[in-house]
């Protein structure tokens, strides 16, 4: 079955670039008034970039619907950022723009269909920085498919996840603003070409865990039909924030309020310059994902999340579509771009300073904080005494304990409690649109990391990623995998039963020339995981 499935599926997509002779604009109709959408470079799609989806009525609530516009708005923005630092990211972008609640719809030129599939992507960036620009997710690999992609922008870090159980904060903005987007698609896409009916949900990093997060809220239900996450779960330290009001806490000391009083706390981020905010979050560990999704305790008239994620799951108590999840096979690697955190736990652990392997999503009694850490030295860091050990090792206890074993927990759980279809790929071709490597300068190593995957579905313009034969052939895969997928809510097209992708455990590995079934990645560490997860989950305890 192996490479006949990834030879299947490259035939099954038409690559044919066709360049048809067709008016240099279009203009479509919404519920806010007609927008003028224009004829990309490449000359196979319209792009109507800088849509209002929903304004901001508050900083930290939940968004409304945008007014209505006169004339014809010329949807030609192509680079908005919401509120955020500059961080060594190339997707981040200091901004203070609050009035950045946009989406880019992108139509193909040769629509045959009445309707077409719709998917929806949602940047990574840890909740805390990144855009949807056409400049970093280029849809022209996917536009020969007849599908209709958007990509939306949403609230980030405190503007996005504030979270003080207030009126004025009371959590969530960002999974909210996602929200508001879904709505418009259903009022609006059929004008563009597209069904409302077969809405994907695609994200990557913590744009996938947003849109798994989709699946646990009674209030986003029927607004999409499945989900793909590339590198995205949850129960990890970056994906669920269980004590916000500390986090806001511990912010806010940097900007001169030391107080757990909600009241004052919320005067403060009501009042602050963005540009004060923003620098004191950057100063952060871990900065990026300072602020992240959380319960709600103040329930606004449409709370997104009223319980843990663990909770509603087990419960089942969420509304589980089919789901696509893939994986890069050391994904930790990407963690050293975040040089100030990344460097500071190397440095503290040639220090014999274990503290810096505790996890927020853990609480160890102080019994036990000893023995713990020490048994993850042994295990992780047996021999620490050089910059080099430490941060191979430090690699691979993030890969475990931030990707691999949530992301192996959160398959187990979303198939055992639905009955929905559940897929797994993890992603093993070494190439030239591999972002992830050549940002890490890991390109001798035999692993991929996060970020690779990604650009074998999206171009990106900046840097320009160039592709040789295998390149193509993967690109021609991963591009037939999404959109096989968002048509069919299944990754094979009507092929023989021998060929067909057997859900999850079942893991497909894609690489040339060996691609099909394998086994899963390092199933020691995801062990490792679980078990302490078991232990000191604060979901659990």
């Amino acid at each position: 079955m192996a490479f006949s499935l990834l030879f299947i599926l490259v035939l099954f997509i038409d690559l044919r670039q066709v360049i048809c002779q067709k008016m240099k604009t279009m203009i479509v109709e919404t519920e806010q008034g007609q927008i003028e959408g224009y004829l990309a470079s490449v000359k196979t799609y319209y792009e109507f970039c800088g849509i209002r989806y929903a304004v901001t009525k508050s900083r930290f609530t939940a968004p409304e619907e945008p007014p209505q516009h006169k004339g014809v708005f010329k949807a030609e923005d192509r680079l908005v950022f919401c509120p955020q630092f500059q961080a060594q990211d190339i997707f981040a972008k200091a901004s203070e723009n609050e009035d950045c609640l946009i989406l880019n719809v992108y139509v193909p030129i040769w629509l045959n269909s009445p309707l077409v599939p719709v998917m929806v992507f949602l940047h990574g960036g840890d909740f805390g920085v990144g855009s949807s620009s056409p400049t970093f997710y280029g849809p022209k690999f996917i536009m020969p498919q007849e599908v209709i992609v958007v990509t939306v922008n949403y609230r980030l870090n405190a503007f996005g996840f504030l979270n003080l159980g207030t009126k004025e904060a009371p959590g969530n903005a960002g999974l909210k603003d996602i929200r508001a987007a879904l709505r418009w698609v259903q009022k609006n896409i059929r004008n563009f070409g597209g069904n409302d009916r077969l809405v994907t949900v695609v994200g990557q990093g913590s744009g996938g865990m947003a849109a798994v997060y989709l699946t646990l809220s009674k209030s986003c239900r029927g607004l999409f039909h499945r989900i793909i996450s590339s590198s995205g779960t949850l129960f990890s330290a970056k994906s669920f924030d269980p004590f916000p009001l500390a986090t806001a806490s511990q912010v806010a000391k940097a900007l001169g309020l030391n107080s757990v009083d909600p009241e004052k706390l919320t005067a403060l981020y009501m009042n602050v310059s963005i540009n004060k905010l923003e620098e004191a979050i950057s100063h952060q560990m871990n900065a990026k994902s300072t602020f992240l999704p959380s319960v709600e305790q103040f329930l606004d008239d449409e709370p997104f999340l009223t319980d843990t994620p663990l909770n509603l799951m087990l419960t089942k108590n969420f509304y589980p579509v089919p789901a696509l999840f893939g994986i890069n096979s050391v994904e930790g690697v990407i963690t050293v771009l975040d040089y100030y955190t990344f460097t500071s736990q190397t440095n503290r652990l040639l220090n014999g300073d274990y503290s810096v392997l505790d996890q927020r999503n853990l609480k160890v009694p102080a019994s036990l904080i000893g023995q713990y850490r020490g048994d993850l030295m042994k295990i992780y860091f047996p021999n620490v005494d050089t910059e080099q050990a430490a941060t191979g090792s430090l690699i691979q206890f993030n890969t475990d304990f931030l990707f691999l074993g949530p992301m192996t927990f959160l398959m187990e759980i979303y198939k055992n409690n639905s009955n929905v279809g559940v897929f797994h790929y993890i992603f093993e071709h070494k190439g030239k649109r591999n972002l992830g490597t050549l940002l890490t300068g890991t390109s001798g190593l035999p692993s991929t990391t996060n970020l690779d995957d990604m650009f074998y579905v999206f171009d990106i313009e900046k840097p320009a990623l160039y592709m040789d034969k295998d390149d193509a052939t993967i690109v021609a895969f991963m591009v037939g995998l999404w959109t096989t997928f968002a048509k069919r809510g299944h990754p094979t097209p009507d092929v023989p039963e021998e060929d067909i992708w057997l859900p999850y455990p079942k893991i497909i590995k894609i690489s040339i020339p060996d691609a099909g079934y394998t086994r899963p990645l390092n199933e020691y560490g995801a062990s490792l995981w679980r078990d302490a997860f078991d232990a000191f989950g604060r979901e659990i305890n």
